[in-house]
């Protein structure tokens, strides 16, 4: 799917983070140009257009002797218990390219009310993480030696929701047409 450059927002929109002067939109920061959305992001747009939010957390190390803290995978988003790595981080590459596009936010420290999260506490991938940090303190210039999981929630943005809303229009209209053939 392609947003058209008449439907993708103007910088001078309340979508955007700044303002420019004149007409010119040269300087600005992001483009005006039309954006892919492939059928991953199209299907997790769907789901939030569906489900309002999703849960996400990320993978957090830290050290309880120095002020040191690192995100070790982020975002998160689990499916279920054994998700594998790679799952999770083509998962997360999807996110991440939607939040990019500011079609989604990510928000590590807005999470779910009423949200049971331990498909996220308990999974498999998480319990690696953890024996990974725990193995890491036998060593004693291994920094880190606390595993930590911050949840959150994944939200549609104002454009995102312009944009699942023009995906979902789309799609009523070829299934409208494709039954008028039956």
């Amino acid at each position: 799917m392609m947003i058209k450059r008449d439907q993708s927002p103007n910088c001078c929109s309340d979508s955007c983070c700044h303002s420019h002067s004149s007409d010119s939109e040269k300087d600005c920061a992001h483009s005006h140009d039309p954006q892919t959305i492939t059928n991953e992001e199209i299907d997790v747009l769907m789901d939030l257009a569906q489900c309002s939010y999703l849960p996400v957390s990320r993978f957090v190390m830290s050290s309880s002797k120095e002020e040191a803290r690192f995100v070790s995978l982020a975002p998160v988003y689990i499916n279920v218990f054994d998700d594998s790595m790679e799952t999770v981080k083509e998962i997360g590459t999807v996110l991440s390219g939607l939040e990019k596009k500011r079609f989604i936010s990510l928000d590590y420290d807005i999470p779910l009310e009423d949200y049971d999260y331990t498909l996220h506490s308990k999974s498999v991938l998480f319990a690696y993480f953890t024996e990974t940090v725990n193995e890491g303190k036998k060593n004693p210039s291994f920094l880190c030696d606390i595993a930590e999981i911050e949840l959150g929630s994944i939200a549609l943005t104002e454009l995102g929701e312009k944009v699942s809303g023009q995906i979902r229009r789309e799609y009523d209209s070829a299934n409208k047409a494709i039954k008028s053939l039956a």
